[in-house]
């Protein structure tokens, strides 16, 4: 039996992610979850950012330095990534 989505009647495909049980609809992409799963995935997050540790703050150096030239324009540093948290791993 295949389940349907309540938006659009398309159907629904039904996948397990670390123990969630989730439909998603094949059309719109909608996301619906059973009876308690969401409380399971609040669970989950609040482990998964309890386990992600801060970097150590940053130390004064004992002895000031000399400055030195900065080159801001045209910097060819790479941008920062942004870490995914835990639900967008979930549906990556």
């Amino acid at each position: 039996m295949a389940i349907s989505c309540p938006k659009c009647q398309a159907d629904m495909r039904t996948y397990e992610r670390n123990g969630i049980h989730v439909d998603q609809c094949t059309e719109c992409r909608g996301v619906y979850l059973d009876r308690g799963e969401l409380e399971h995935l609040i669970t989950a997050e609040a482990q998964w950012s309890a386990q992600q540790t801060q970097p150590p703050a940053r130390s004064e150096p004992s002895q000031p330095s000399y400055s030195q030239p900065s080159y801001q324009q045209g910097s060819y540093a790479k941008p920062y990534k942004k870490r995914k948290n835990f639900l967008e791993e979930l549906f990556d």
